[in-house]
């Protein structure tokens, strides 16, 4: 299908010389499976697995490892439609979250995309918090964010959904659409130029892999029905995967979230929250947290009813996990120096 297809530019030639001069392939990671890969590459679609090298120099750091959308040097396997990976490409966009549960590590979603379609649906599931989390995400992935309402069938005030919605995406795009019927997904498809690739988040029955369906031309990802009394819906996709759609661009599908947990979110508050970050500037001490401070810019603009509650108290709970997660990383990292230390202490102290 030809690797501009997929997304490769002059930039990415500069970034394989080396590679290229040690006899590697360049390909592009379409489906990861533990230590297992589907690969496309200029001409062929491949399975391959990392060397042990690559997983030595990664030192237990899964994040280092190839991942959805990376673009990968390997070695072709003779008389094999098989390859090895030897190293990654440097990352252009990155879209992470921590994973759940109460380690502290890194869980990446899908590489090198240029536009993040943030699903949500306009039935009884909408949530607009959780919308906030999932801009806060694709802002800080360097991605452009556009945030999708679908299922507008089943909406009974579109334009009071769409207000709603719009109050919460900022300054990033708002796109009605409906998968059952077709409706917005033109605008949609306008979105996704030859070369560009696109990533599909949210939660499961928001109706992601219908509108990629739909995208398609075709029935290519499963769907599962709803459930009528709370709108909730179950895993139709199990892994992410990339899908090349016959009009050009590359979609990657992405399993349903249950939750949306930030990863490392400074940057991506500040963009999801524009209007706070402007008021902050007239608040009266530089550090201000806009919780209890005299002379808060902020904390007027909520007395006034200028800047809704809601609003802020996200922004504020957004505020305290960052801070927790950054607590957290610098207490993994105290006990993993600890225990290297350790570790040395009982190598250059055997008895001989």
């Amino acid at each position: 299908m030809g690797l501009t297809k997929l997304g490769w530019n002059a930039t990415r030639d500069e970034q394989f010389a080396p590679h290229l001069a040690k006899g590697f392939v360049p390909a592009r990671v379409a489906v990861e499976d533990k230590h297992f890969y589907r690969l496309w590459t200029e001409t062929a679609e491949l399975t391959a697995q990392i060397t042990g090298k690559l997983i030595h120099e990664a030192r237990g750091d899964h994040a280092k490892l190839p991942k959805v959308g990376d673009w990968v040097a390997i070695k072709l396997l003779p008389n094999e439609a098989k390859a090895a990976i030897h190293a990654v490409l440097p990352r252009r966009t990155l879209i992470v979250r921590k994973i759940s549960g109460r380690d502290t590590a890194a869980q990446i979603l899908a590489t090198n995309v240029e536009t993040v379609f943030l699903v949500t649906a306009a039935d009884a599931s909408f949530n607009a918090a959780r919308l906030e989390r999932m801009l806060v995400m694709a802002h800080d992935s360097g991605a452009r964010p556009v945030v999708v309402l679908n299922k507008i069938d089943l909406c009974e005030d579109l334009d009071a959904k769409l207000a709603e919605a719009g109050r919460v995406a900022g300054d990033a795009l708002v796109l009605a659409a409906c998968a059952l019927t077709g409706r917005g997904v033109k605008k949609l498809a306008a979105l996704i130029q030859p070369g560009d690739t696109v990533v599909f988040i949210g939660t499961s029955g928001v109706g992601k892999s219908s509108l990629i369906n739909r995208l398609y031309g075709e029935d290519i990802q499963a769907t599962l029905e709803v459930r009528e009394r709370d709108a909730k819906g179950r895993h139709a996709t199990s892994w992410r995967e990339m899908i090349f759609l016959p009009q050009g661009g590359v979609v990657i599908d992405t399993p349903g979230m249950r939750e949306f947990h930030i990863w490392d979110a400074s940057q991506g508050a500040k963009e999801t929250f524009p209007e706070i970050e402007a008021l902050a500037r007239g608040c009266h001490f530089r550090d201000c947290t806009h919780t209890k401070e005299k002379d808060c810019a902020v904390l007027a603009a909520v007395a006034a009813g200028t800047l809704p509650r809601d609003r802020h108290e996200s922004f504020i709970k957004l505020q305290l996990e960052i801070s927790y997660l950054r607590e957290a990383e610098k207490r993994a990292g105290w006990q993993d120096r600890r225990k290297s230390d350790r570790l040395a202490h009982r190598v250059f102290n055997k008895p001989d």
